[in-house]
Parts: C-alpha cells; structure tokens; sequence
C-alpha cells in the first residue's frame, strides 16, 4: 500500500519509486497490462458508495470492500435525496443595543461589510481559518507576493534598508529556493520602497495620535442620544493621516483612512484634516496617491456609516466593496453604474466578487448582480437611486469621492 492522495488538501501523490517500478515490469512481462486489475485506488472519504458496492474496489464479484453497518448508513444518507438549501436568514435580527461604538470597530466593519454581518455574530467562515504553511514554495502567487511586499514595506517604513529587509525575507523561507527566489525578493523589493519612499515624503514630522470621542445626538440617521463613537487615531502626521499598502491602489483601501479622517474632522471640526493614500497602480510598479479631505458635514457623514455599520449587523446588506464602489464612482462621475457594477460582480474571465465565499453563502453560488439591487427598504434612502445596491453604494462612497483632492 502507499499513501496515493495528500491528507489535507486530497491532491493526487504518485508512489514511491519502487512500487512503479512493479508495476511498470508487470507490464512489460505479461501480453496484456495488468496495472489497472492489481492497482486499487481506494476513494478518500468512508461513505463513499465504492466502498459497499460488491464487486467494487478489487473485490470478488457479490462481496463488498466493507461489511461495516456505519459506512452503510453514510452513504444512504449521502446518496438520498437533499432537501433544497434554505436561505441564510429569514427575517433581519433584532436591532443591536445603541451601545458606544468603537472606532476600530467601525473601520474593521468596513473592510468587509457582508464578513460584518458573520463577526457580529461571532461566526467564523471556514474559508477564514489560516492553514499552516509548512513547506518551502517552488514558486508563489499573487497573495503569497502580497504578503511578503506587505512585510518588506512596514520594515522599510521603520527604517530597515532594502537589503536588510530582503535579507530578513529570504531568511524566513517564504521565498521560493534559489535563484529564482532571489529575483523574486529583490523584485518585491524595490516595488516596496517606491512606496516607502512616496509614504516618508509624507512623513517629515514626528507621528502623532488623538483620541477621539463623539456624541452622535442630532447627527444624522443615528437615535439615541447618548450613543458615541470612540477610539483613537493614529498615524497622524501634522493635520494629515498617512496611509500605504503594498496592494494596488482602489477603493478598499480609501475606506479605513477616509473613517478616521471623518471622525478627526467631527472632534476637531477647527482643523484642517487631509488623508494620503498610497499604493500600487494598477500597471506598472510606479506609487500612487490620491489626497481625501474633511467633508464638510463630517458629524452626518459619521452618523450614516453608524447607522449603515447597525443595518449590517441585523442583516447582510448588499455591500460588496468593489461592486459598490463601482456603482458609485460611475454615478459620480456620470457612466453607467448597473454596467461598471455588473463587470466588478459578475465573474467572466476573472473571478468576481460573486465567487467570494462570504457572498456565496448570503446569495447563492455565482448569483447576478440582480440580487443587490431589490427595492430601497426603509431608512435606506438615497436620492436618485431606487435600488439597494445604490443606495447603499451612495451613502458609502458618494462623501469619500466629493471629498477628494489634488495631490500636492
């Protein structure tokens, strides 16, 4: 016997070295091959039907591999009939408790909004565990790149050289043996401090943070007056919030630094509060900023991220970040928002945003983008839009564009 499949992930291991020397001299000593009638592949899982099919898996006609009563009552229960899969909620949960909410909170909602809804219910998706990596990679992937670049810029952001931190990469096993690693790494490398050296620019005075606390009465769609929003923020630098990733460069990543700079500008409405966000274009290895400063009503601007982070934790609420910003940024600027948020939707030759595990599991697997523009609800009201998605695209992102800025 030898182990013919991986344990974790089931992917197909050959045999060692001498067992397909067997098999190859079998068939080359007989007049017919006789690897397919002396080599059993057992299937990975026990409630397979293989396993208590007589005559199946090398067996003797009328005799199954197993007489185990369990594994027969498996595979029945795998084999009959399954009912059609329920929705994910039937109605919205109760509405939260209008308890402070915390900055971090907020931002971290944002990231995600649909992922919002399962980590207010302390619900982990499978997808979200972390495997571990316990083997040195021959070649890696855009995510894998992503991390190690991630790494080098915040050692180059505190003051590590390139070299160092190229070094300091190799060391740690992340990058693929050899030569090929190595221009791997000194390629991650210089794309990692462009960006360093676009943020520093930034950087010229010492860093500094403010705590923020805010009372929402009167503000906007919020109730309860009571209800704050506290935190604090970091990374200031002067009035300006300097934010860098080694991502490419889009709406996702405007959305952490333009919430703090709101919450900034509702404390301390006096000053004026600029954020930079810096990344990687969408071509080319060159960095790119774009400058968002303090809108005007920044108190409303809270109060309706407040009330939209509430609404997502009653439901999922069509919110995708890509789709959305999609939506709104053809509103903005006069496209077509249904056209530009189907493409960041819908998957064709790349994967959209309807093959994320999180959107699978709220509705359904590779759904149009039909789905998010129901009817407006209730509360979610924006003008000129009628429809869920674009509501909620115009509430999220609509503020963040008018309040954009030439870089200086």
């Amino acid at each position: 016997t030898y182990t013919g499949a991986d344990e974790h992930s089931g992917q197909r291991k050959p045999p060692a070295v001498p067992v397909v020397e067997l098999l190859d001299t079998l068939d080359i000593t007989t007049t017919a091959k006789v690897r397919d009638r002396v080599l059993v592949e057992h299937p990975l899982q026990p409630f397979d039907i293989d396993n208590v099919t007589p005559g199946a898996l090398g067996m003797p006609p009328g005799q199954p591999f197993t007489f185990d009563p369990t594994t027969l009552t498996a595979v029945r229960v795998a084999a009959g009939h399954r009912e059609v899969r329920p929705g994910l909620i039937g109605q919205r949960l109760p509405a939260p408790p209008p308890d402070d909410v915390a900055l971090d909170d907020l931002v971290g909602f944002f990231s995600d909004p649909v992922k919002g809804y399962f980590r207010a219910l302390d619900y982990t998706l499978p997808w979200d565990v972390d495997s571990i990596e316990d083997t040195i990679p021959v070649e890696i992937d855009a995510l894998q790149e992503w991390k190690i670049g991630d790494r080098m810029l915040d050692d180059m952001l505190g003051g590590v050289t390139p070299a160092i931190a190229q070094q300091a990469e190799w060391r740690r096993g992340s990058l693929p043996p050899g030569r090929l690693g190595w221009r791997t790494a000194r390629d991650v490398a210089a794309r990692a401090a462009a960006l360093a050296a676009a943020a520093l620019r930034h950087r010229g005075q010492e860093p500094a943070a403010l705590d923020i606390d805010i009372n929402l009465a009167g503000s906007g769609q919020v109730e309860h007056a009571a209800r704050r929003v506290t935190g604090t923020v970091a990374g200031l630098y002067g009035e300006r919030l300097t934010a860098v990733t080694y991502s490419k460069l889009d709406g996702r990543h405007l959305l952490g630094p333009w919430i703090r700079l709101v919450a900034l500008a509702a404390r301390y409405p006096e000053r004026d509060w600029t954020a930079v966000c810096i990344g990687r274009t969408k071509r080319g290895d060159k960095p790119r900023e774009r400058l968002l400063g303090a809108p005007e009503a920044a108190g409303e601007v809270l109060s309706d991220l407040v009330a939209i982070y509430d609404a997502g934790r009653r439901e999922p609420i069509p919110l995708p970040l890509k789709t959305s910003y999609a939506w709104a940024d053809a509103r903005y600027n006069r496209g077509a928002p249904e056209r530009d948020a189907r493409f960041k939707w819908n998957s064709a030759r790349f994967p959209g945003e309807n093959e994320q595990p999180a959107h699978e599991v709220v509705w359904g697997e590779r759904s149009d983008v039909s789905v998010l523009m129901t009817p407006v609800q209730p509360g979610e009201e924006h003008p000129e839009e009628n429809t869920r998605l674009g509501a909620y695209a115009a509430r999220l992102w609509l503020p963040l564009l008018q309040a954009e800025r030439n870089v200086d």
